[in-house]
């Protein structure tokens, strides 16, 4: 695990990108983390380590998406402290406009936005042939950090761990609302627990039985 978390390498995979921020959190204990995603939250989960009690705050089983925001909102009013919310870009996408909110208040809340594109991969095409995106995709290589510029506050634009791990030390140590775009290969997500082996097949598509 250890080589994978050092990695620099650009576009950054999920792995790199984690292993920077865990050494912002463990630099910063007393702060505050938010975790939302797919392959952001359960990767998140194993390698982010906390060093004080109370300090996380995330989706609980089965993945609940949009309570990143109010989170990152309600943790920094309520203590005071920087706050890091590490989302995925679908997650995000859910509650994102609260970047006004945290704006408005002028909160310590640094959110990290990981963009690979789409909801698991950023690579997926339409299961249909058409010419269409697949429902799964979103706008290729968008700037989240544009949102949280236009309100005023702090936007960066990252590809590497090591440009990762500065913009989020800066951000922590500032207290300015800021919002981080980390650009992470499009192909580096997978399905989280395979559960699309679960969805219902269609009887008319399998045939008559045997």
């Amino acid at each position: 695990m250890a080589p994978k978390l050092m990695s620099n390498a650009s576009p950054m995979n999920f792995h790199g990108a984690l292993g920077a921020l865990r050494r912002v959190v463990q630099e910063r204990p007393e702060a505050l983390l938010v975790n939302e995603g797919a392959n952001t939250l359960d990767l998140a989960r194993g390698i982010i380590d906390m060093h004080q009690p109370r300090k996380r705050l995330d989706v609980g089983t089965w993945g609940v998406m949009g309570i990143g925001m109010g989170f990152a909102v309600a943790a920094a009013v309520e203590s005071g402290k920087p706050v890091l919310a590490v989302e995925g870009d679908s997650a995000f996408g859910f509650s994102g406009m609260e970047v006004e909110t945290i704006c408005r208040y002028n909160l310590p809340v640094c959110i990290v936005v990981f963009n690979n594109n789409g909801i698991y991969k950023g690579t997926d095409v339409n299961p249909t042939g058409g010419s269409d995106p697949s429902p799964m995709v979103f706008v290729p290589d968008s700037r989240y950090d544009k949102m949280m510029e236009a309100f005023g506050g702090e936007g960066v634009n990252v590809t590497t761990p090591d440009e990762l791990y500065r913009a989020v030390s800066a951000a922590m140590d500032s207290g300015r609302p800021t919002l981080i775009n980390a650009v992470i290969d499009p192909n580096a997500g997978s399905e989280s627990g395979n559960i699309g082996s679960l969805n219902p097949t269609s009887a008319v598509r399998k045939g008559p039985k045997q």
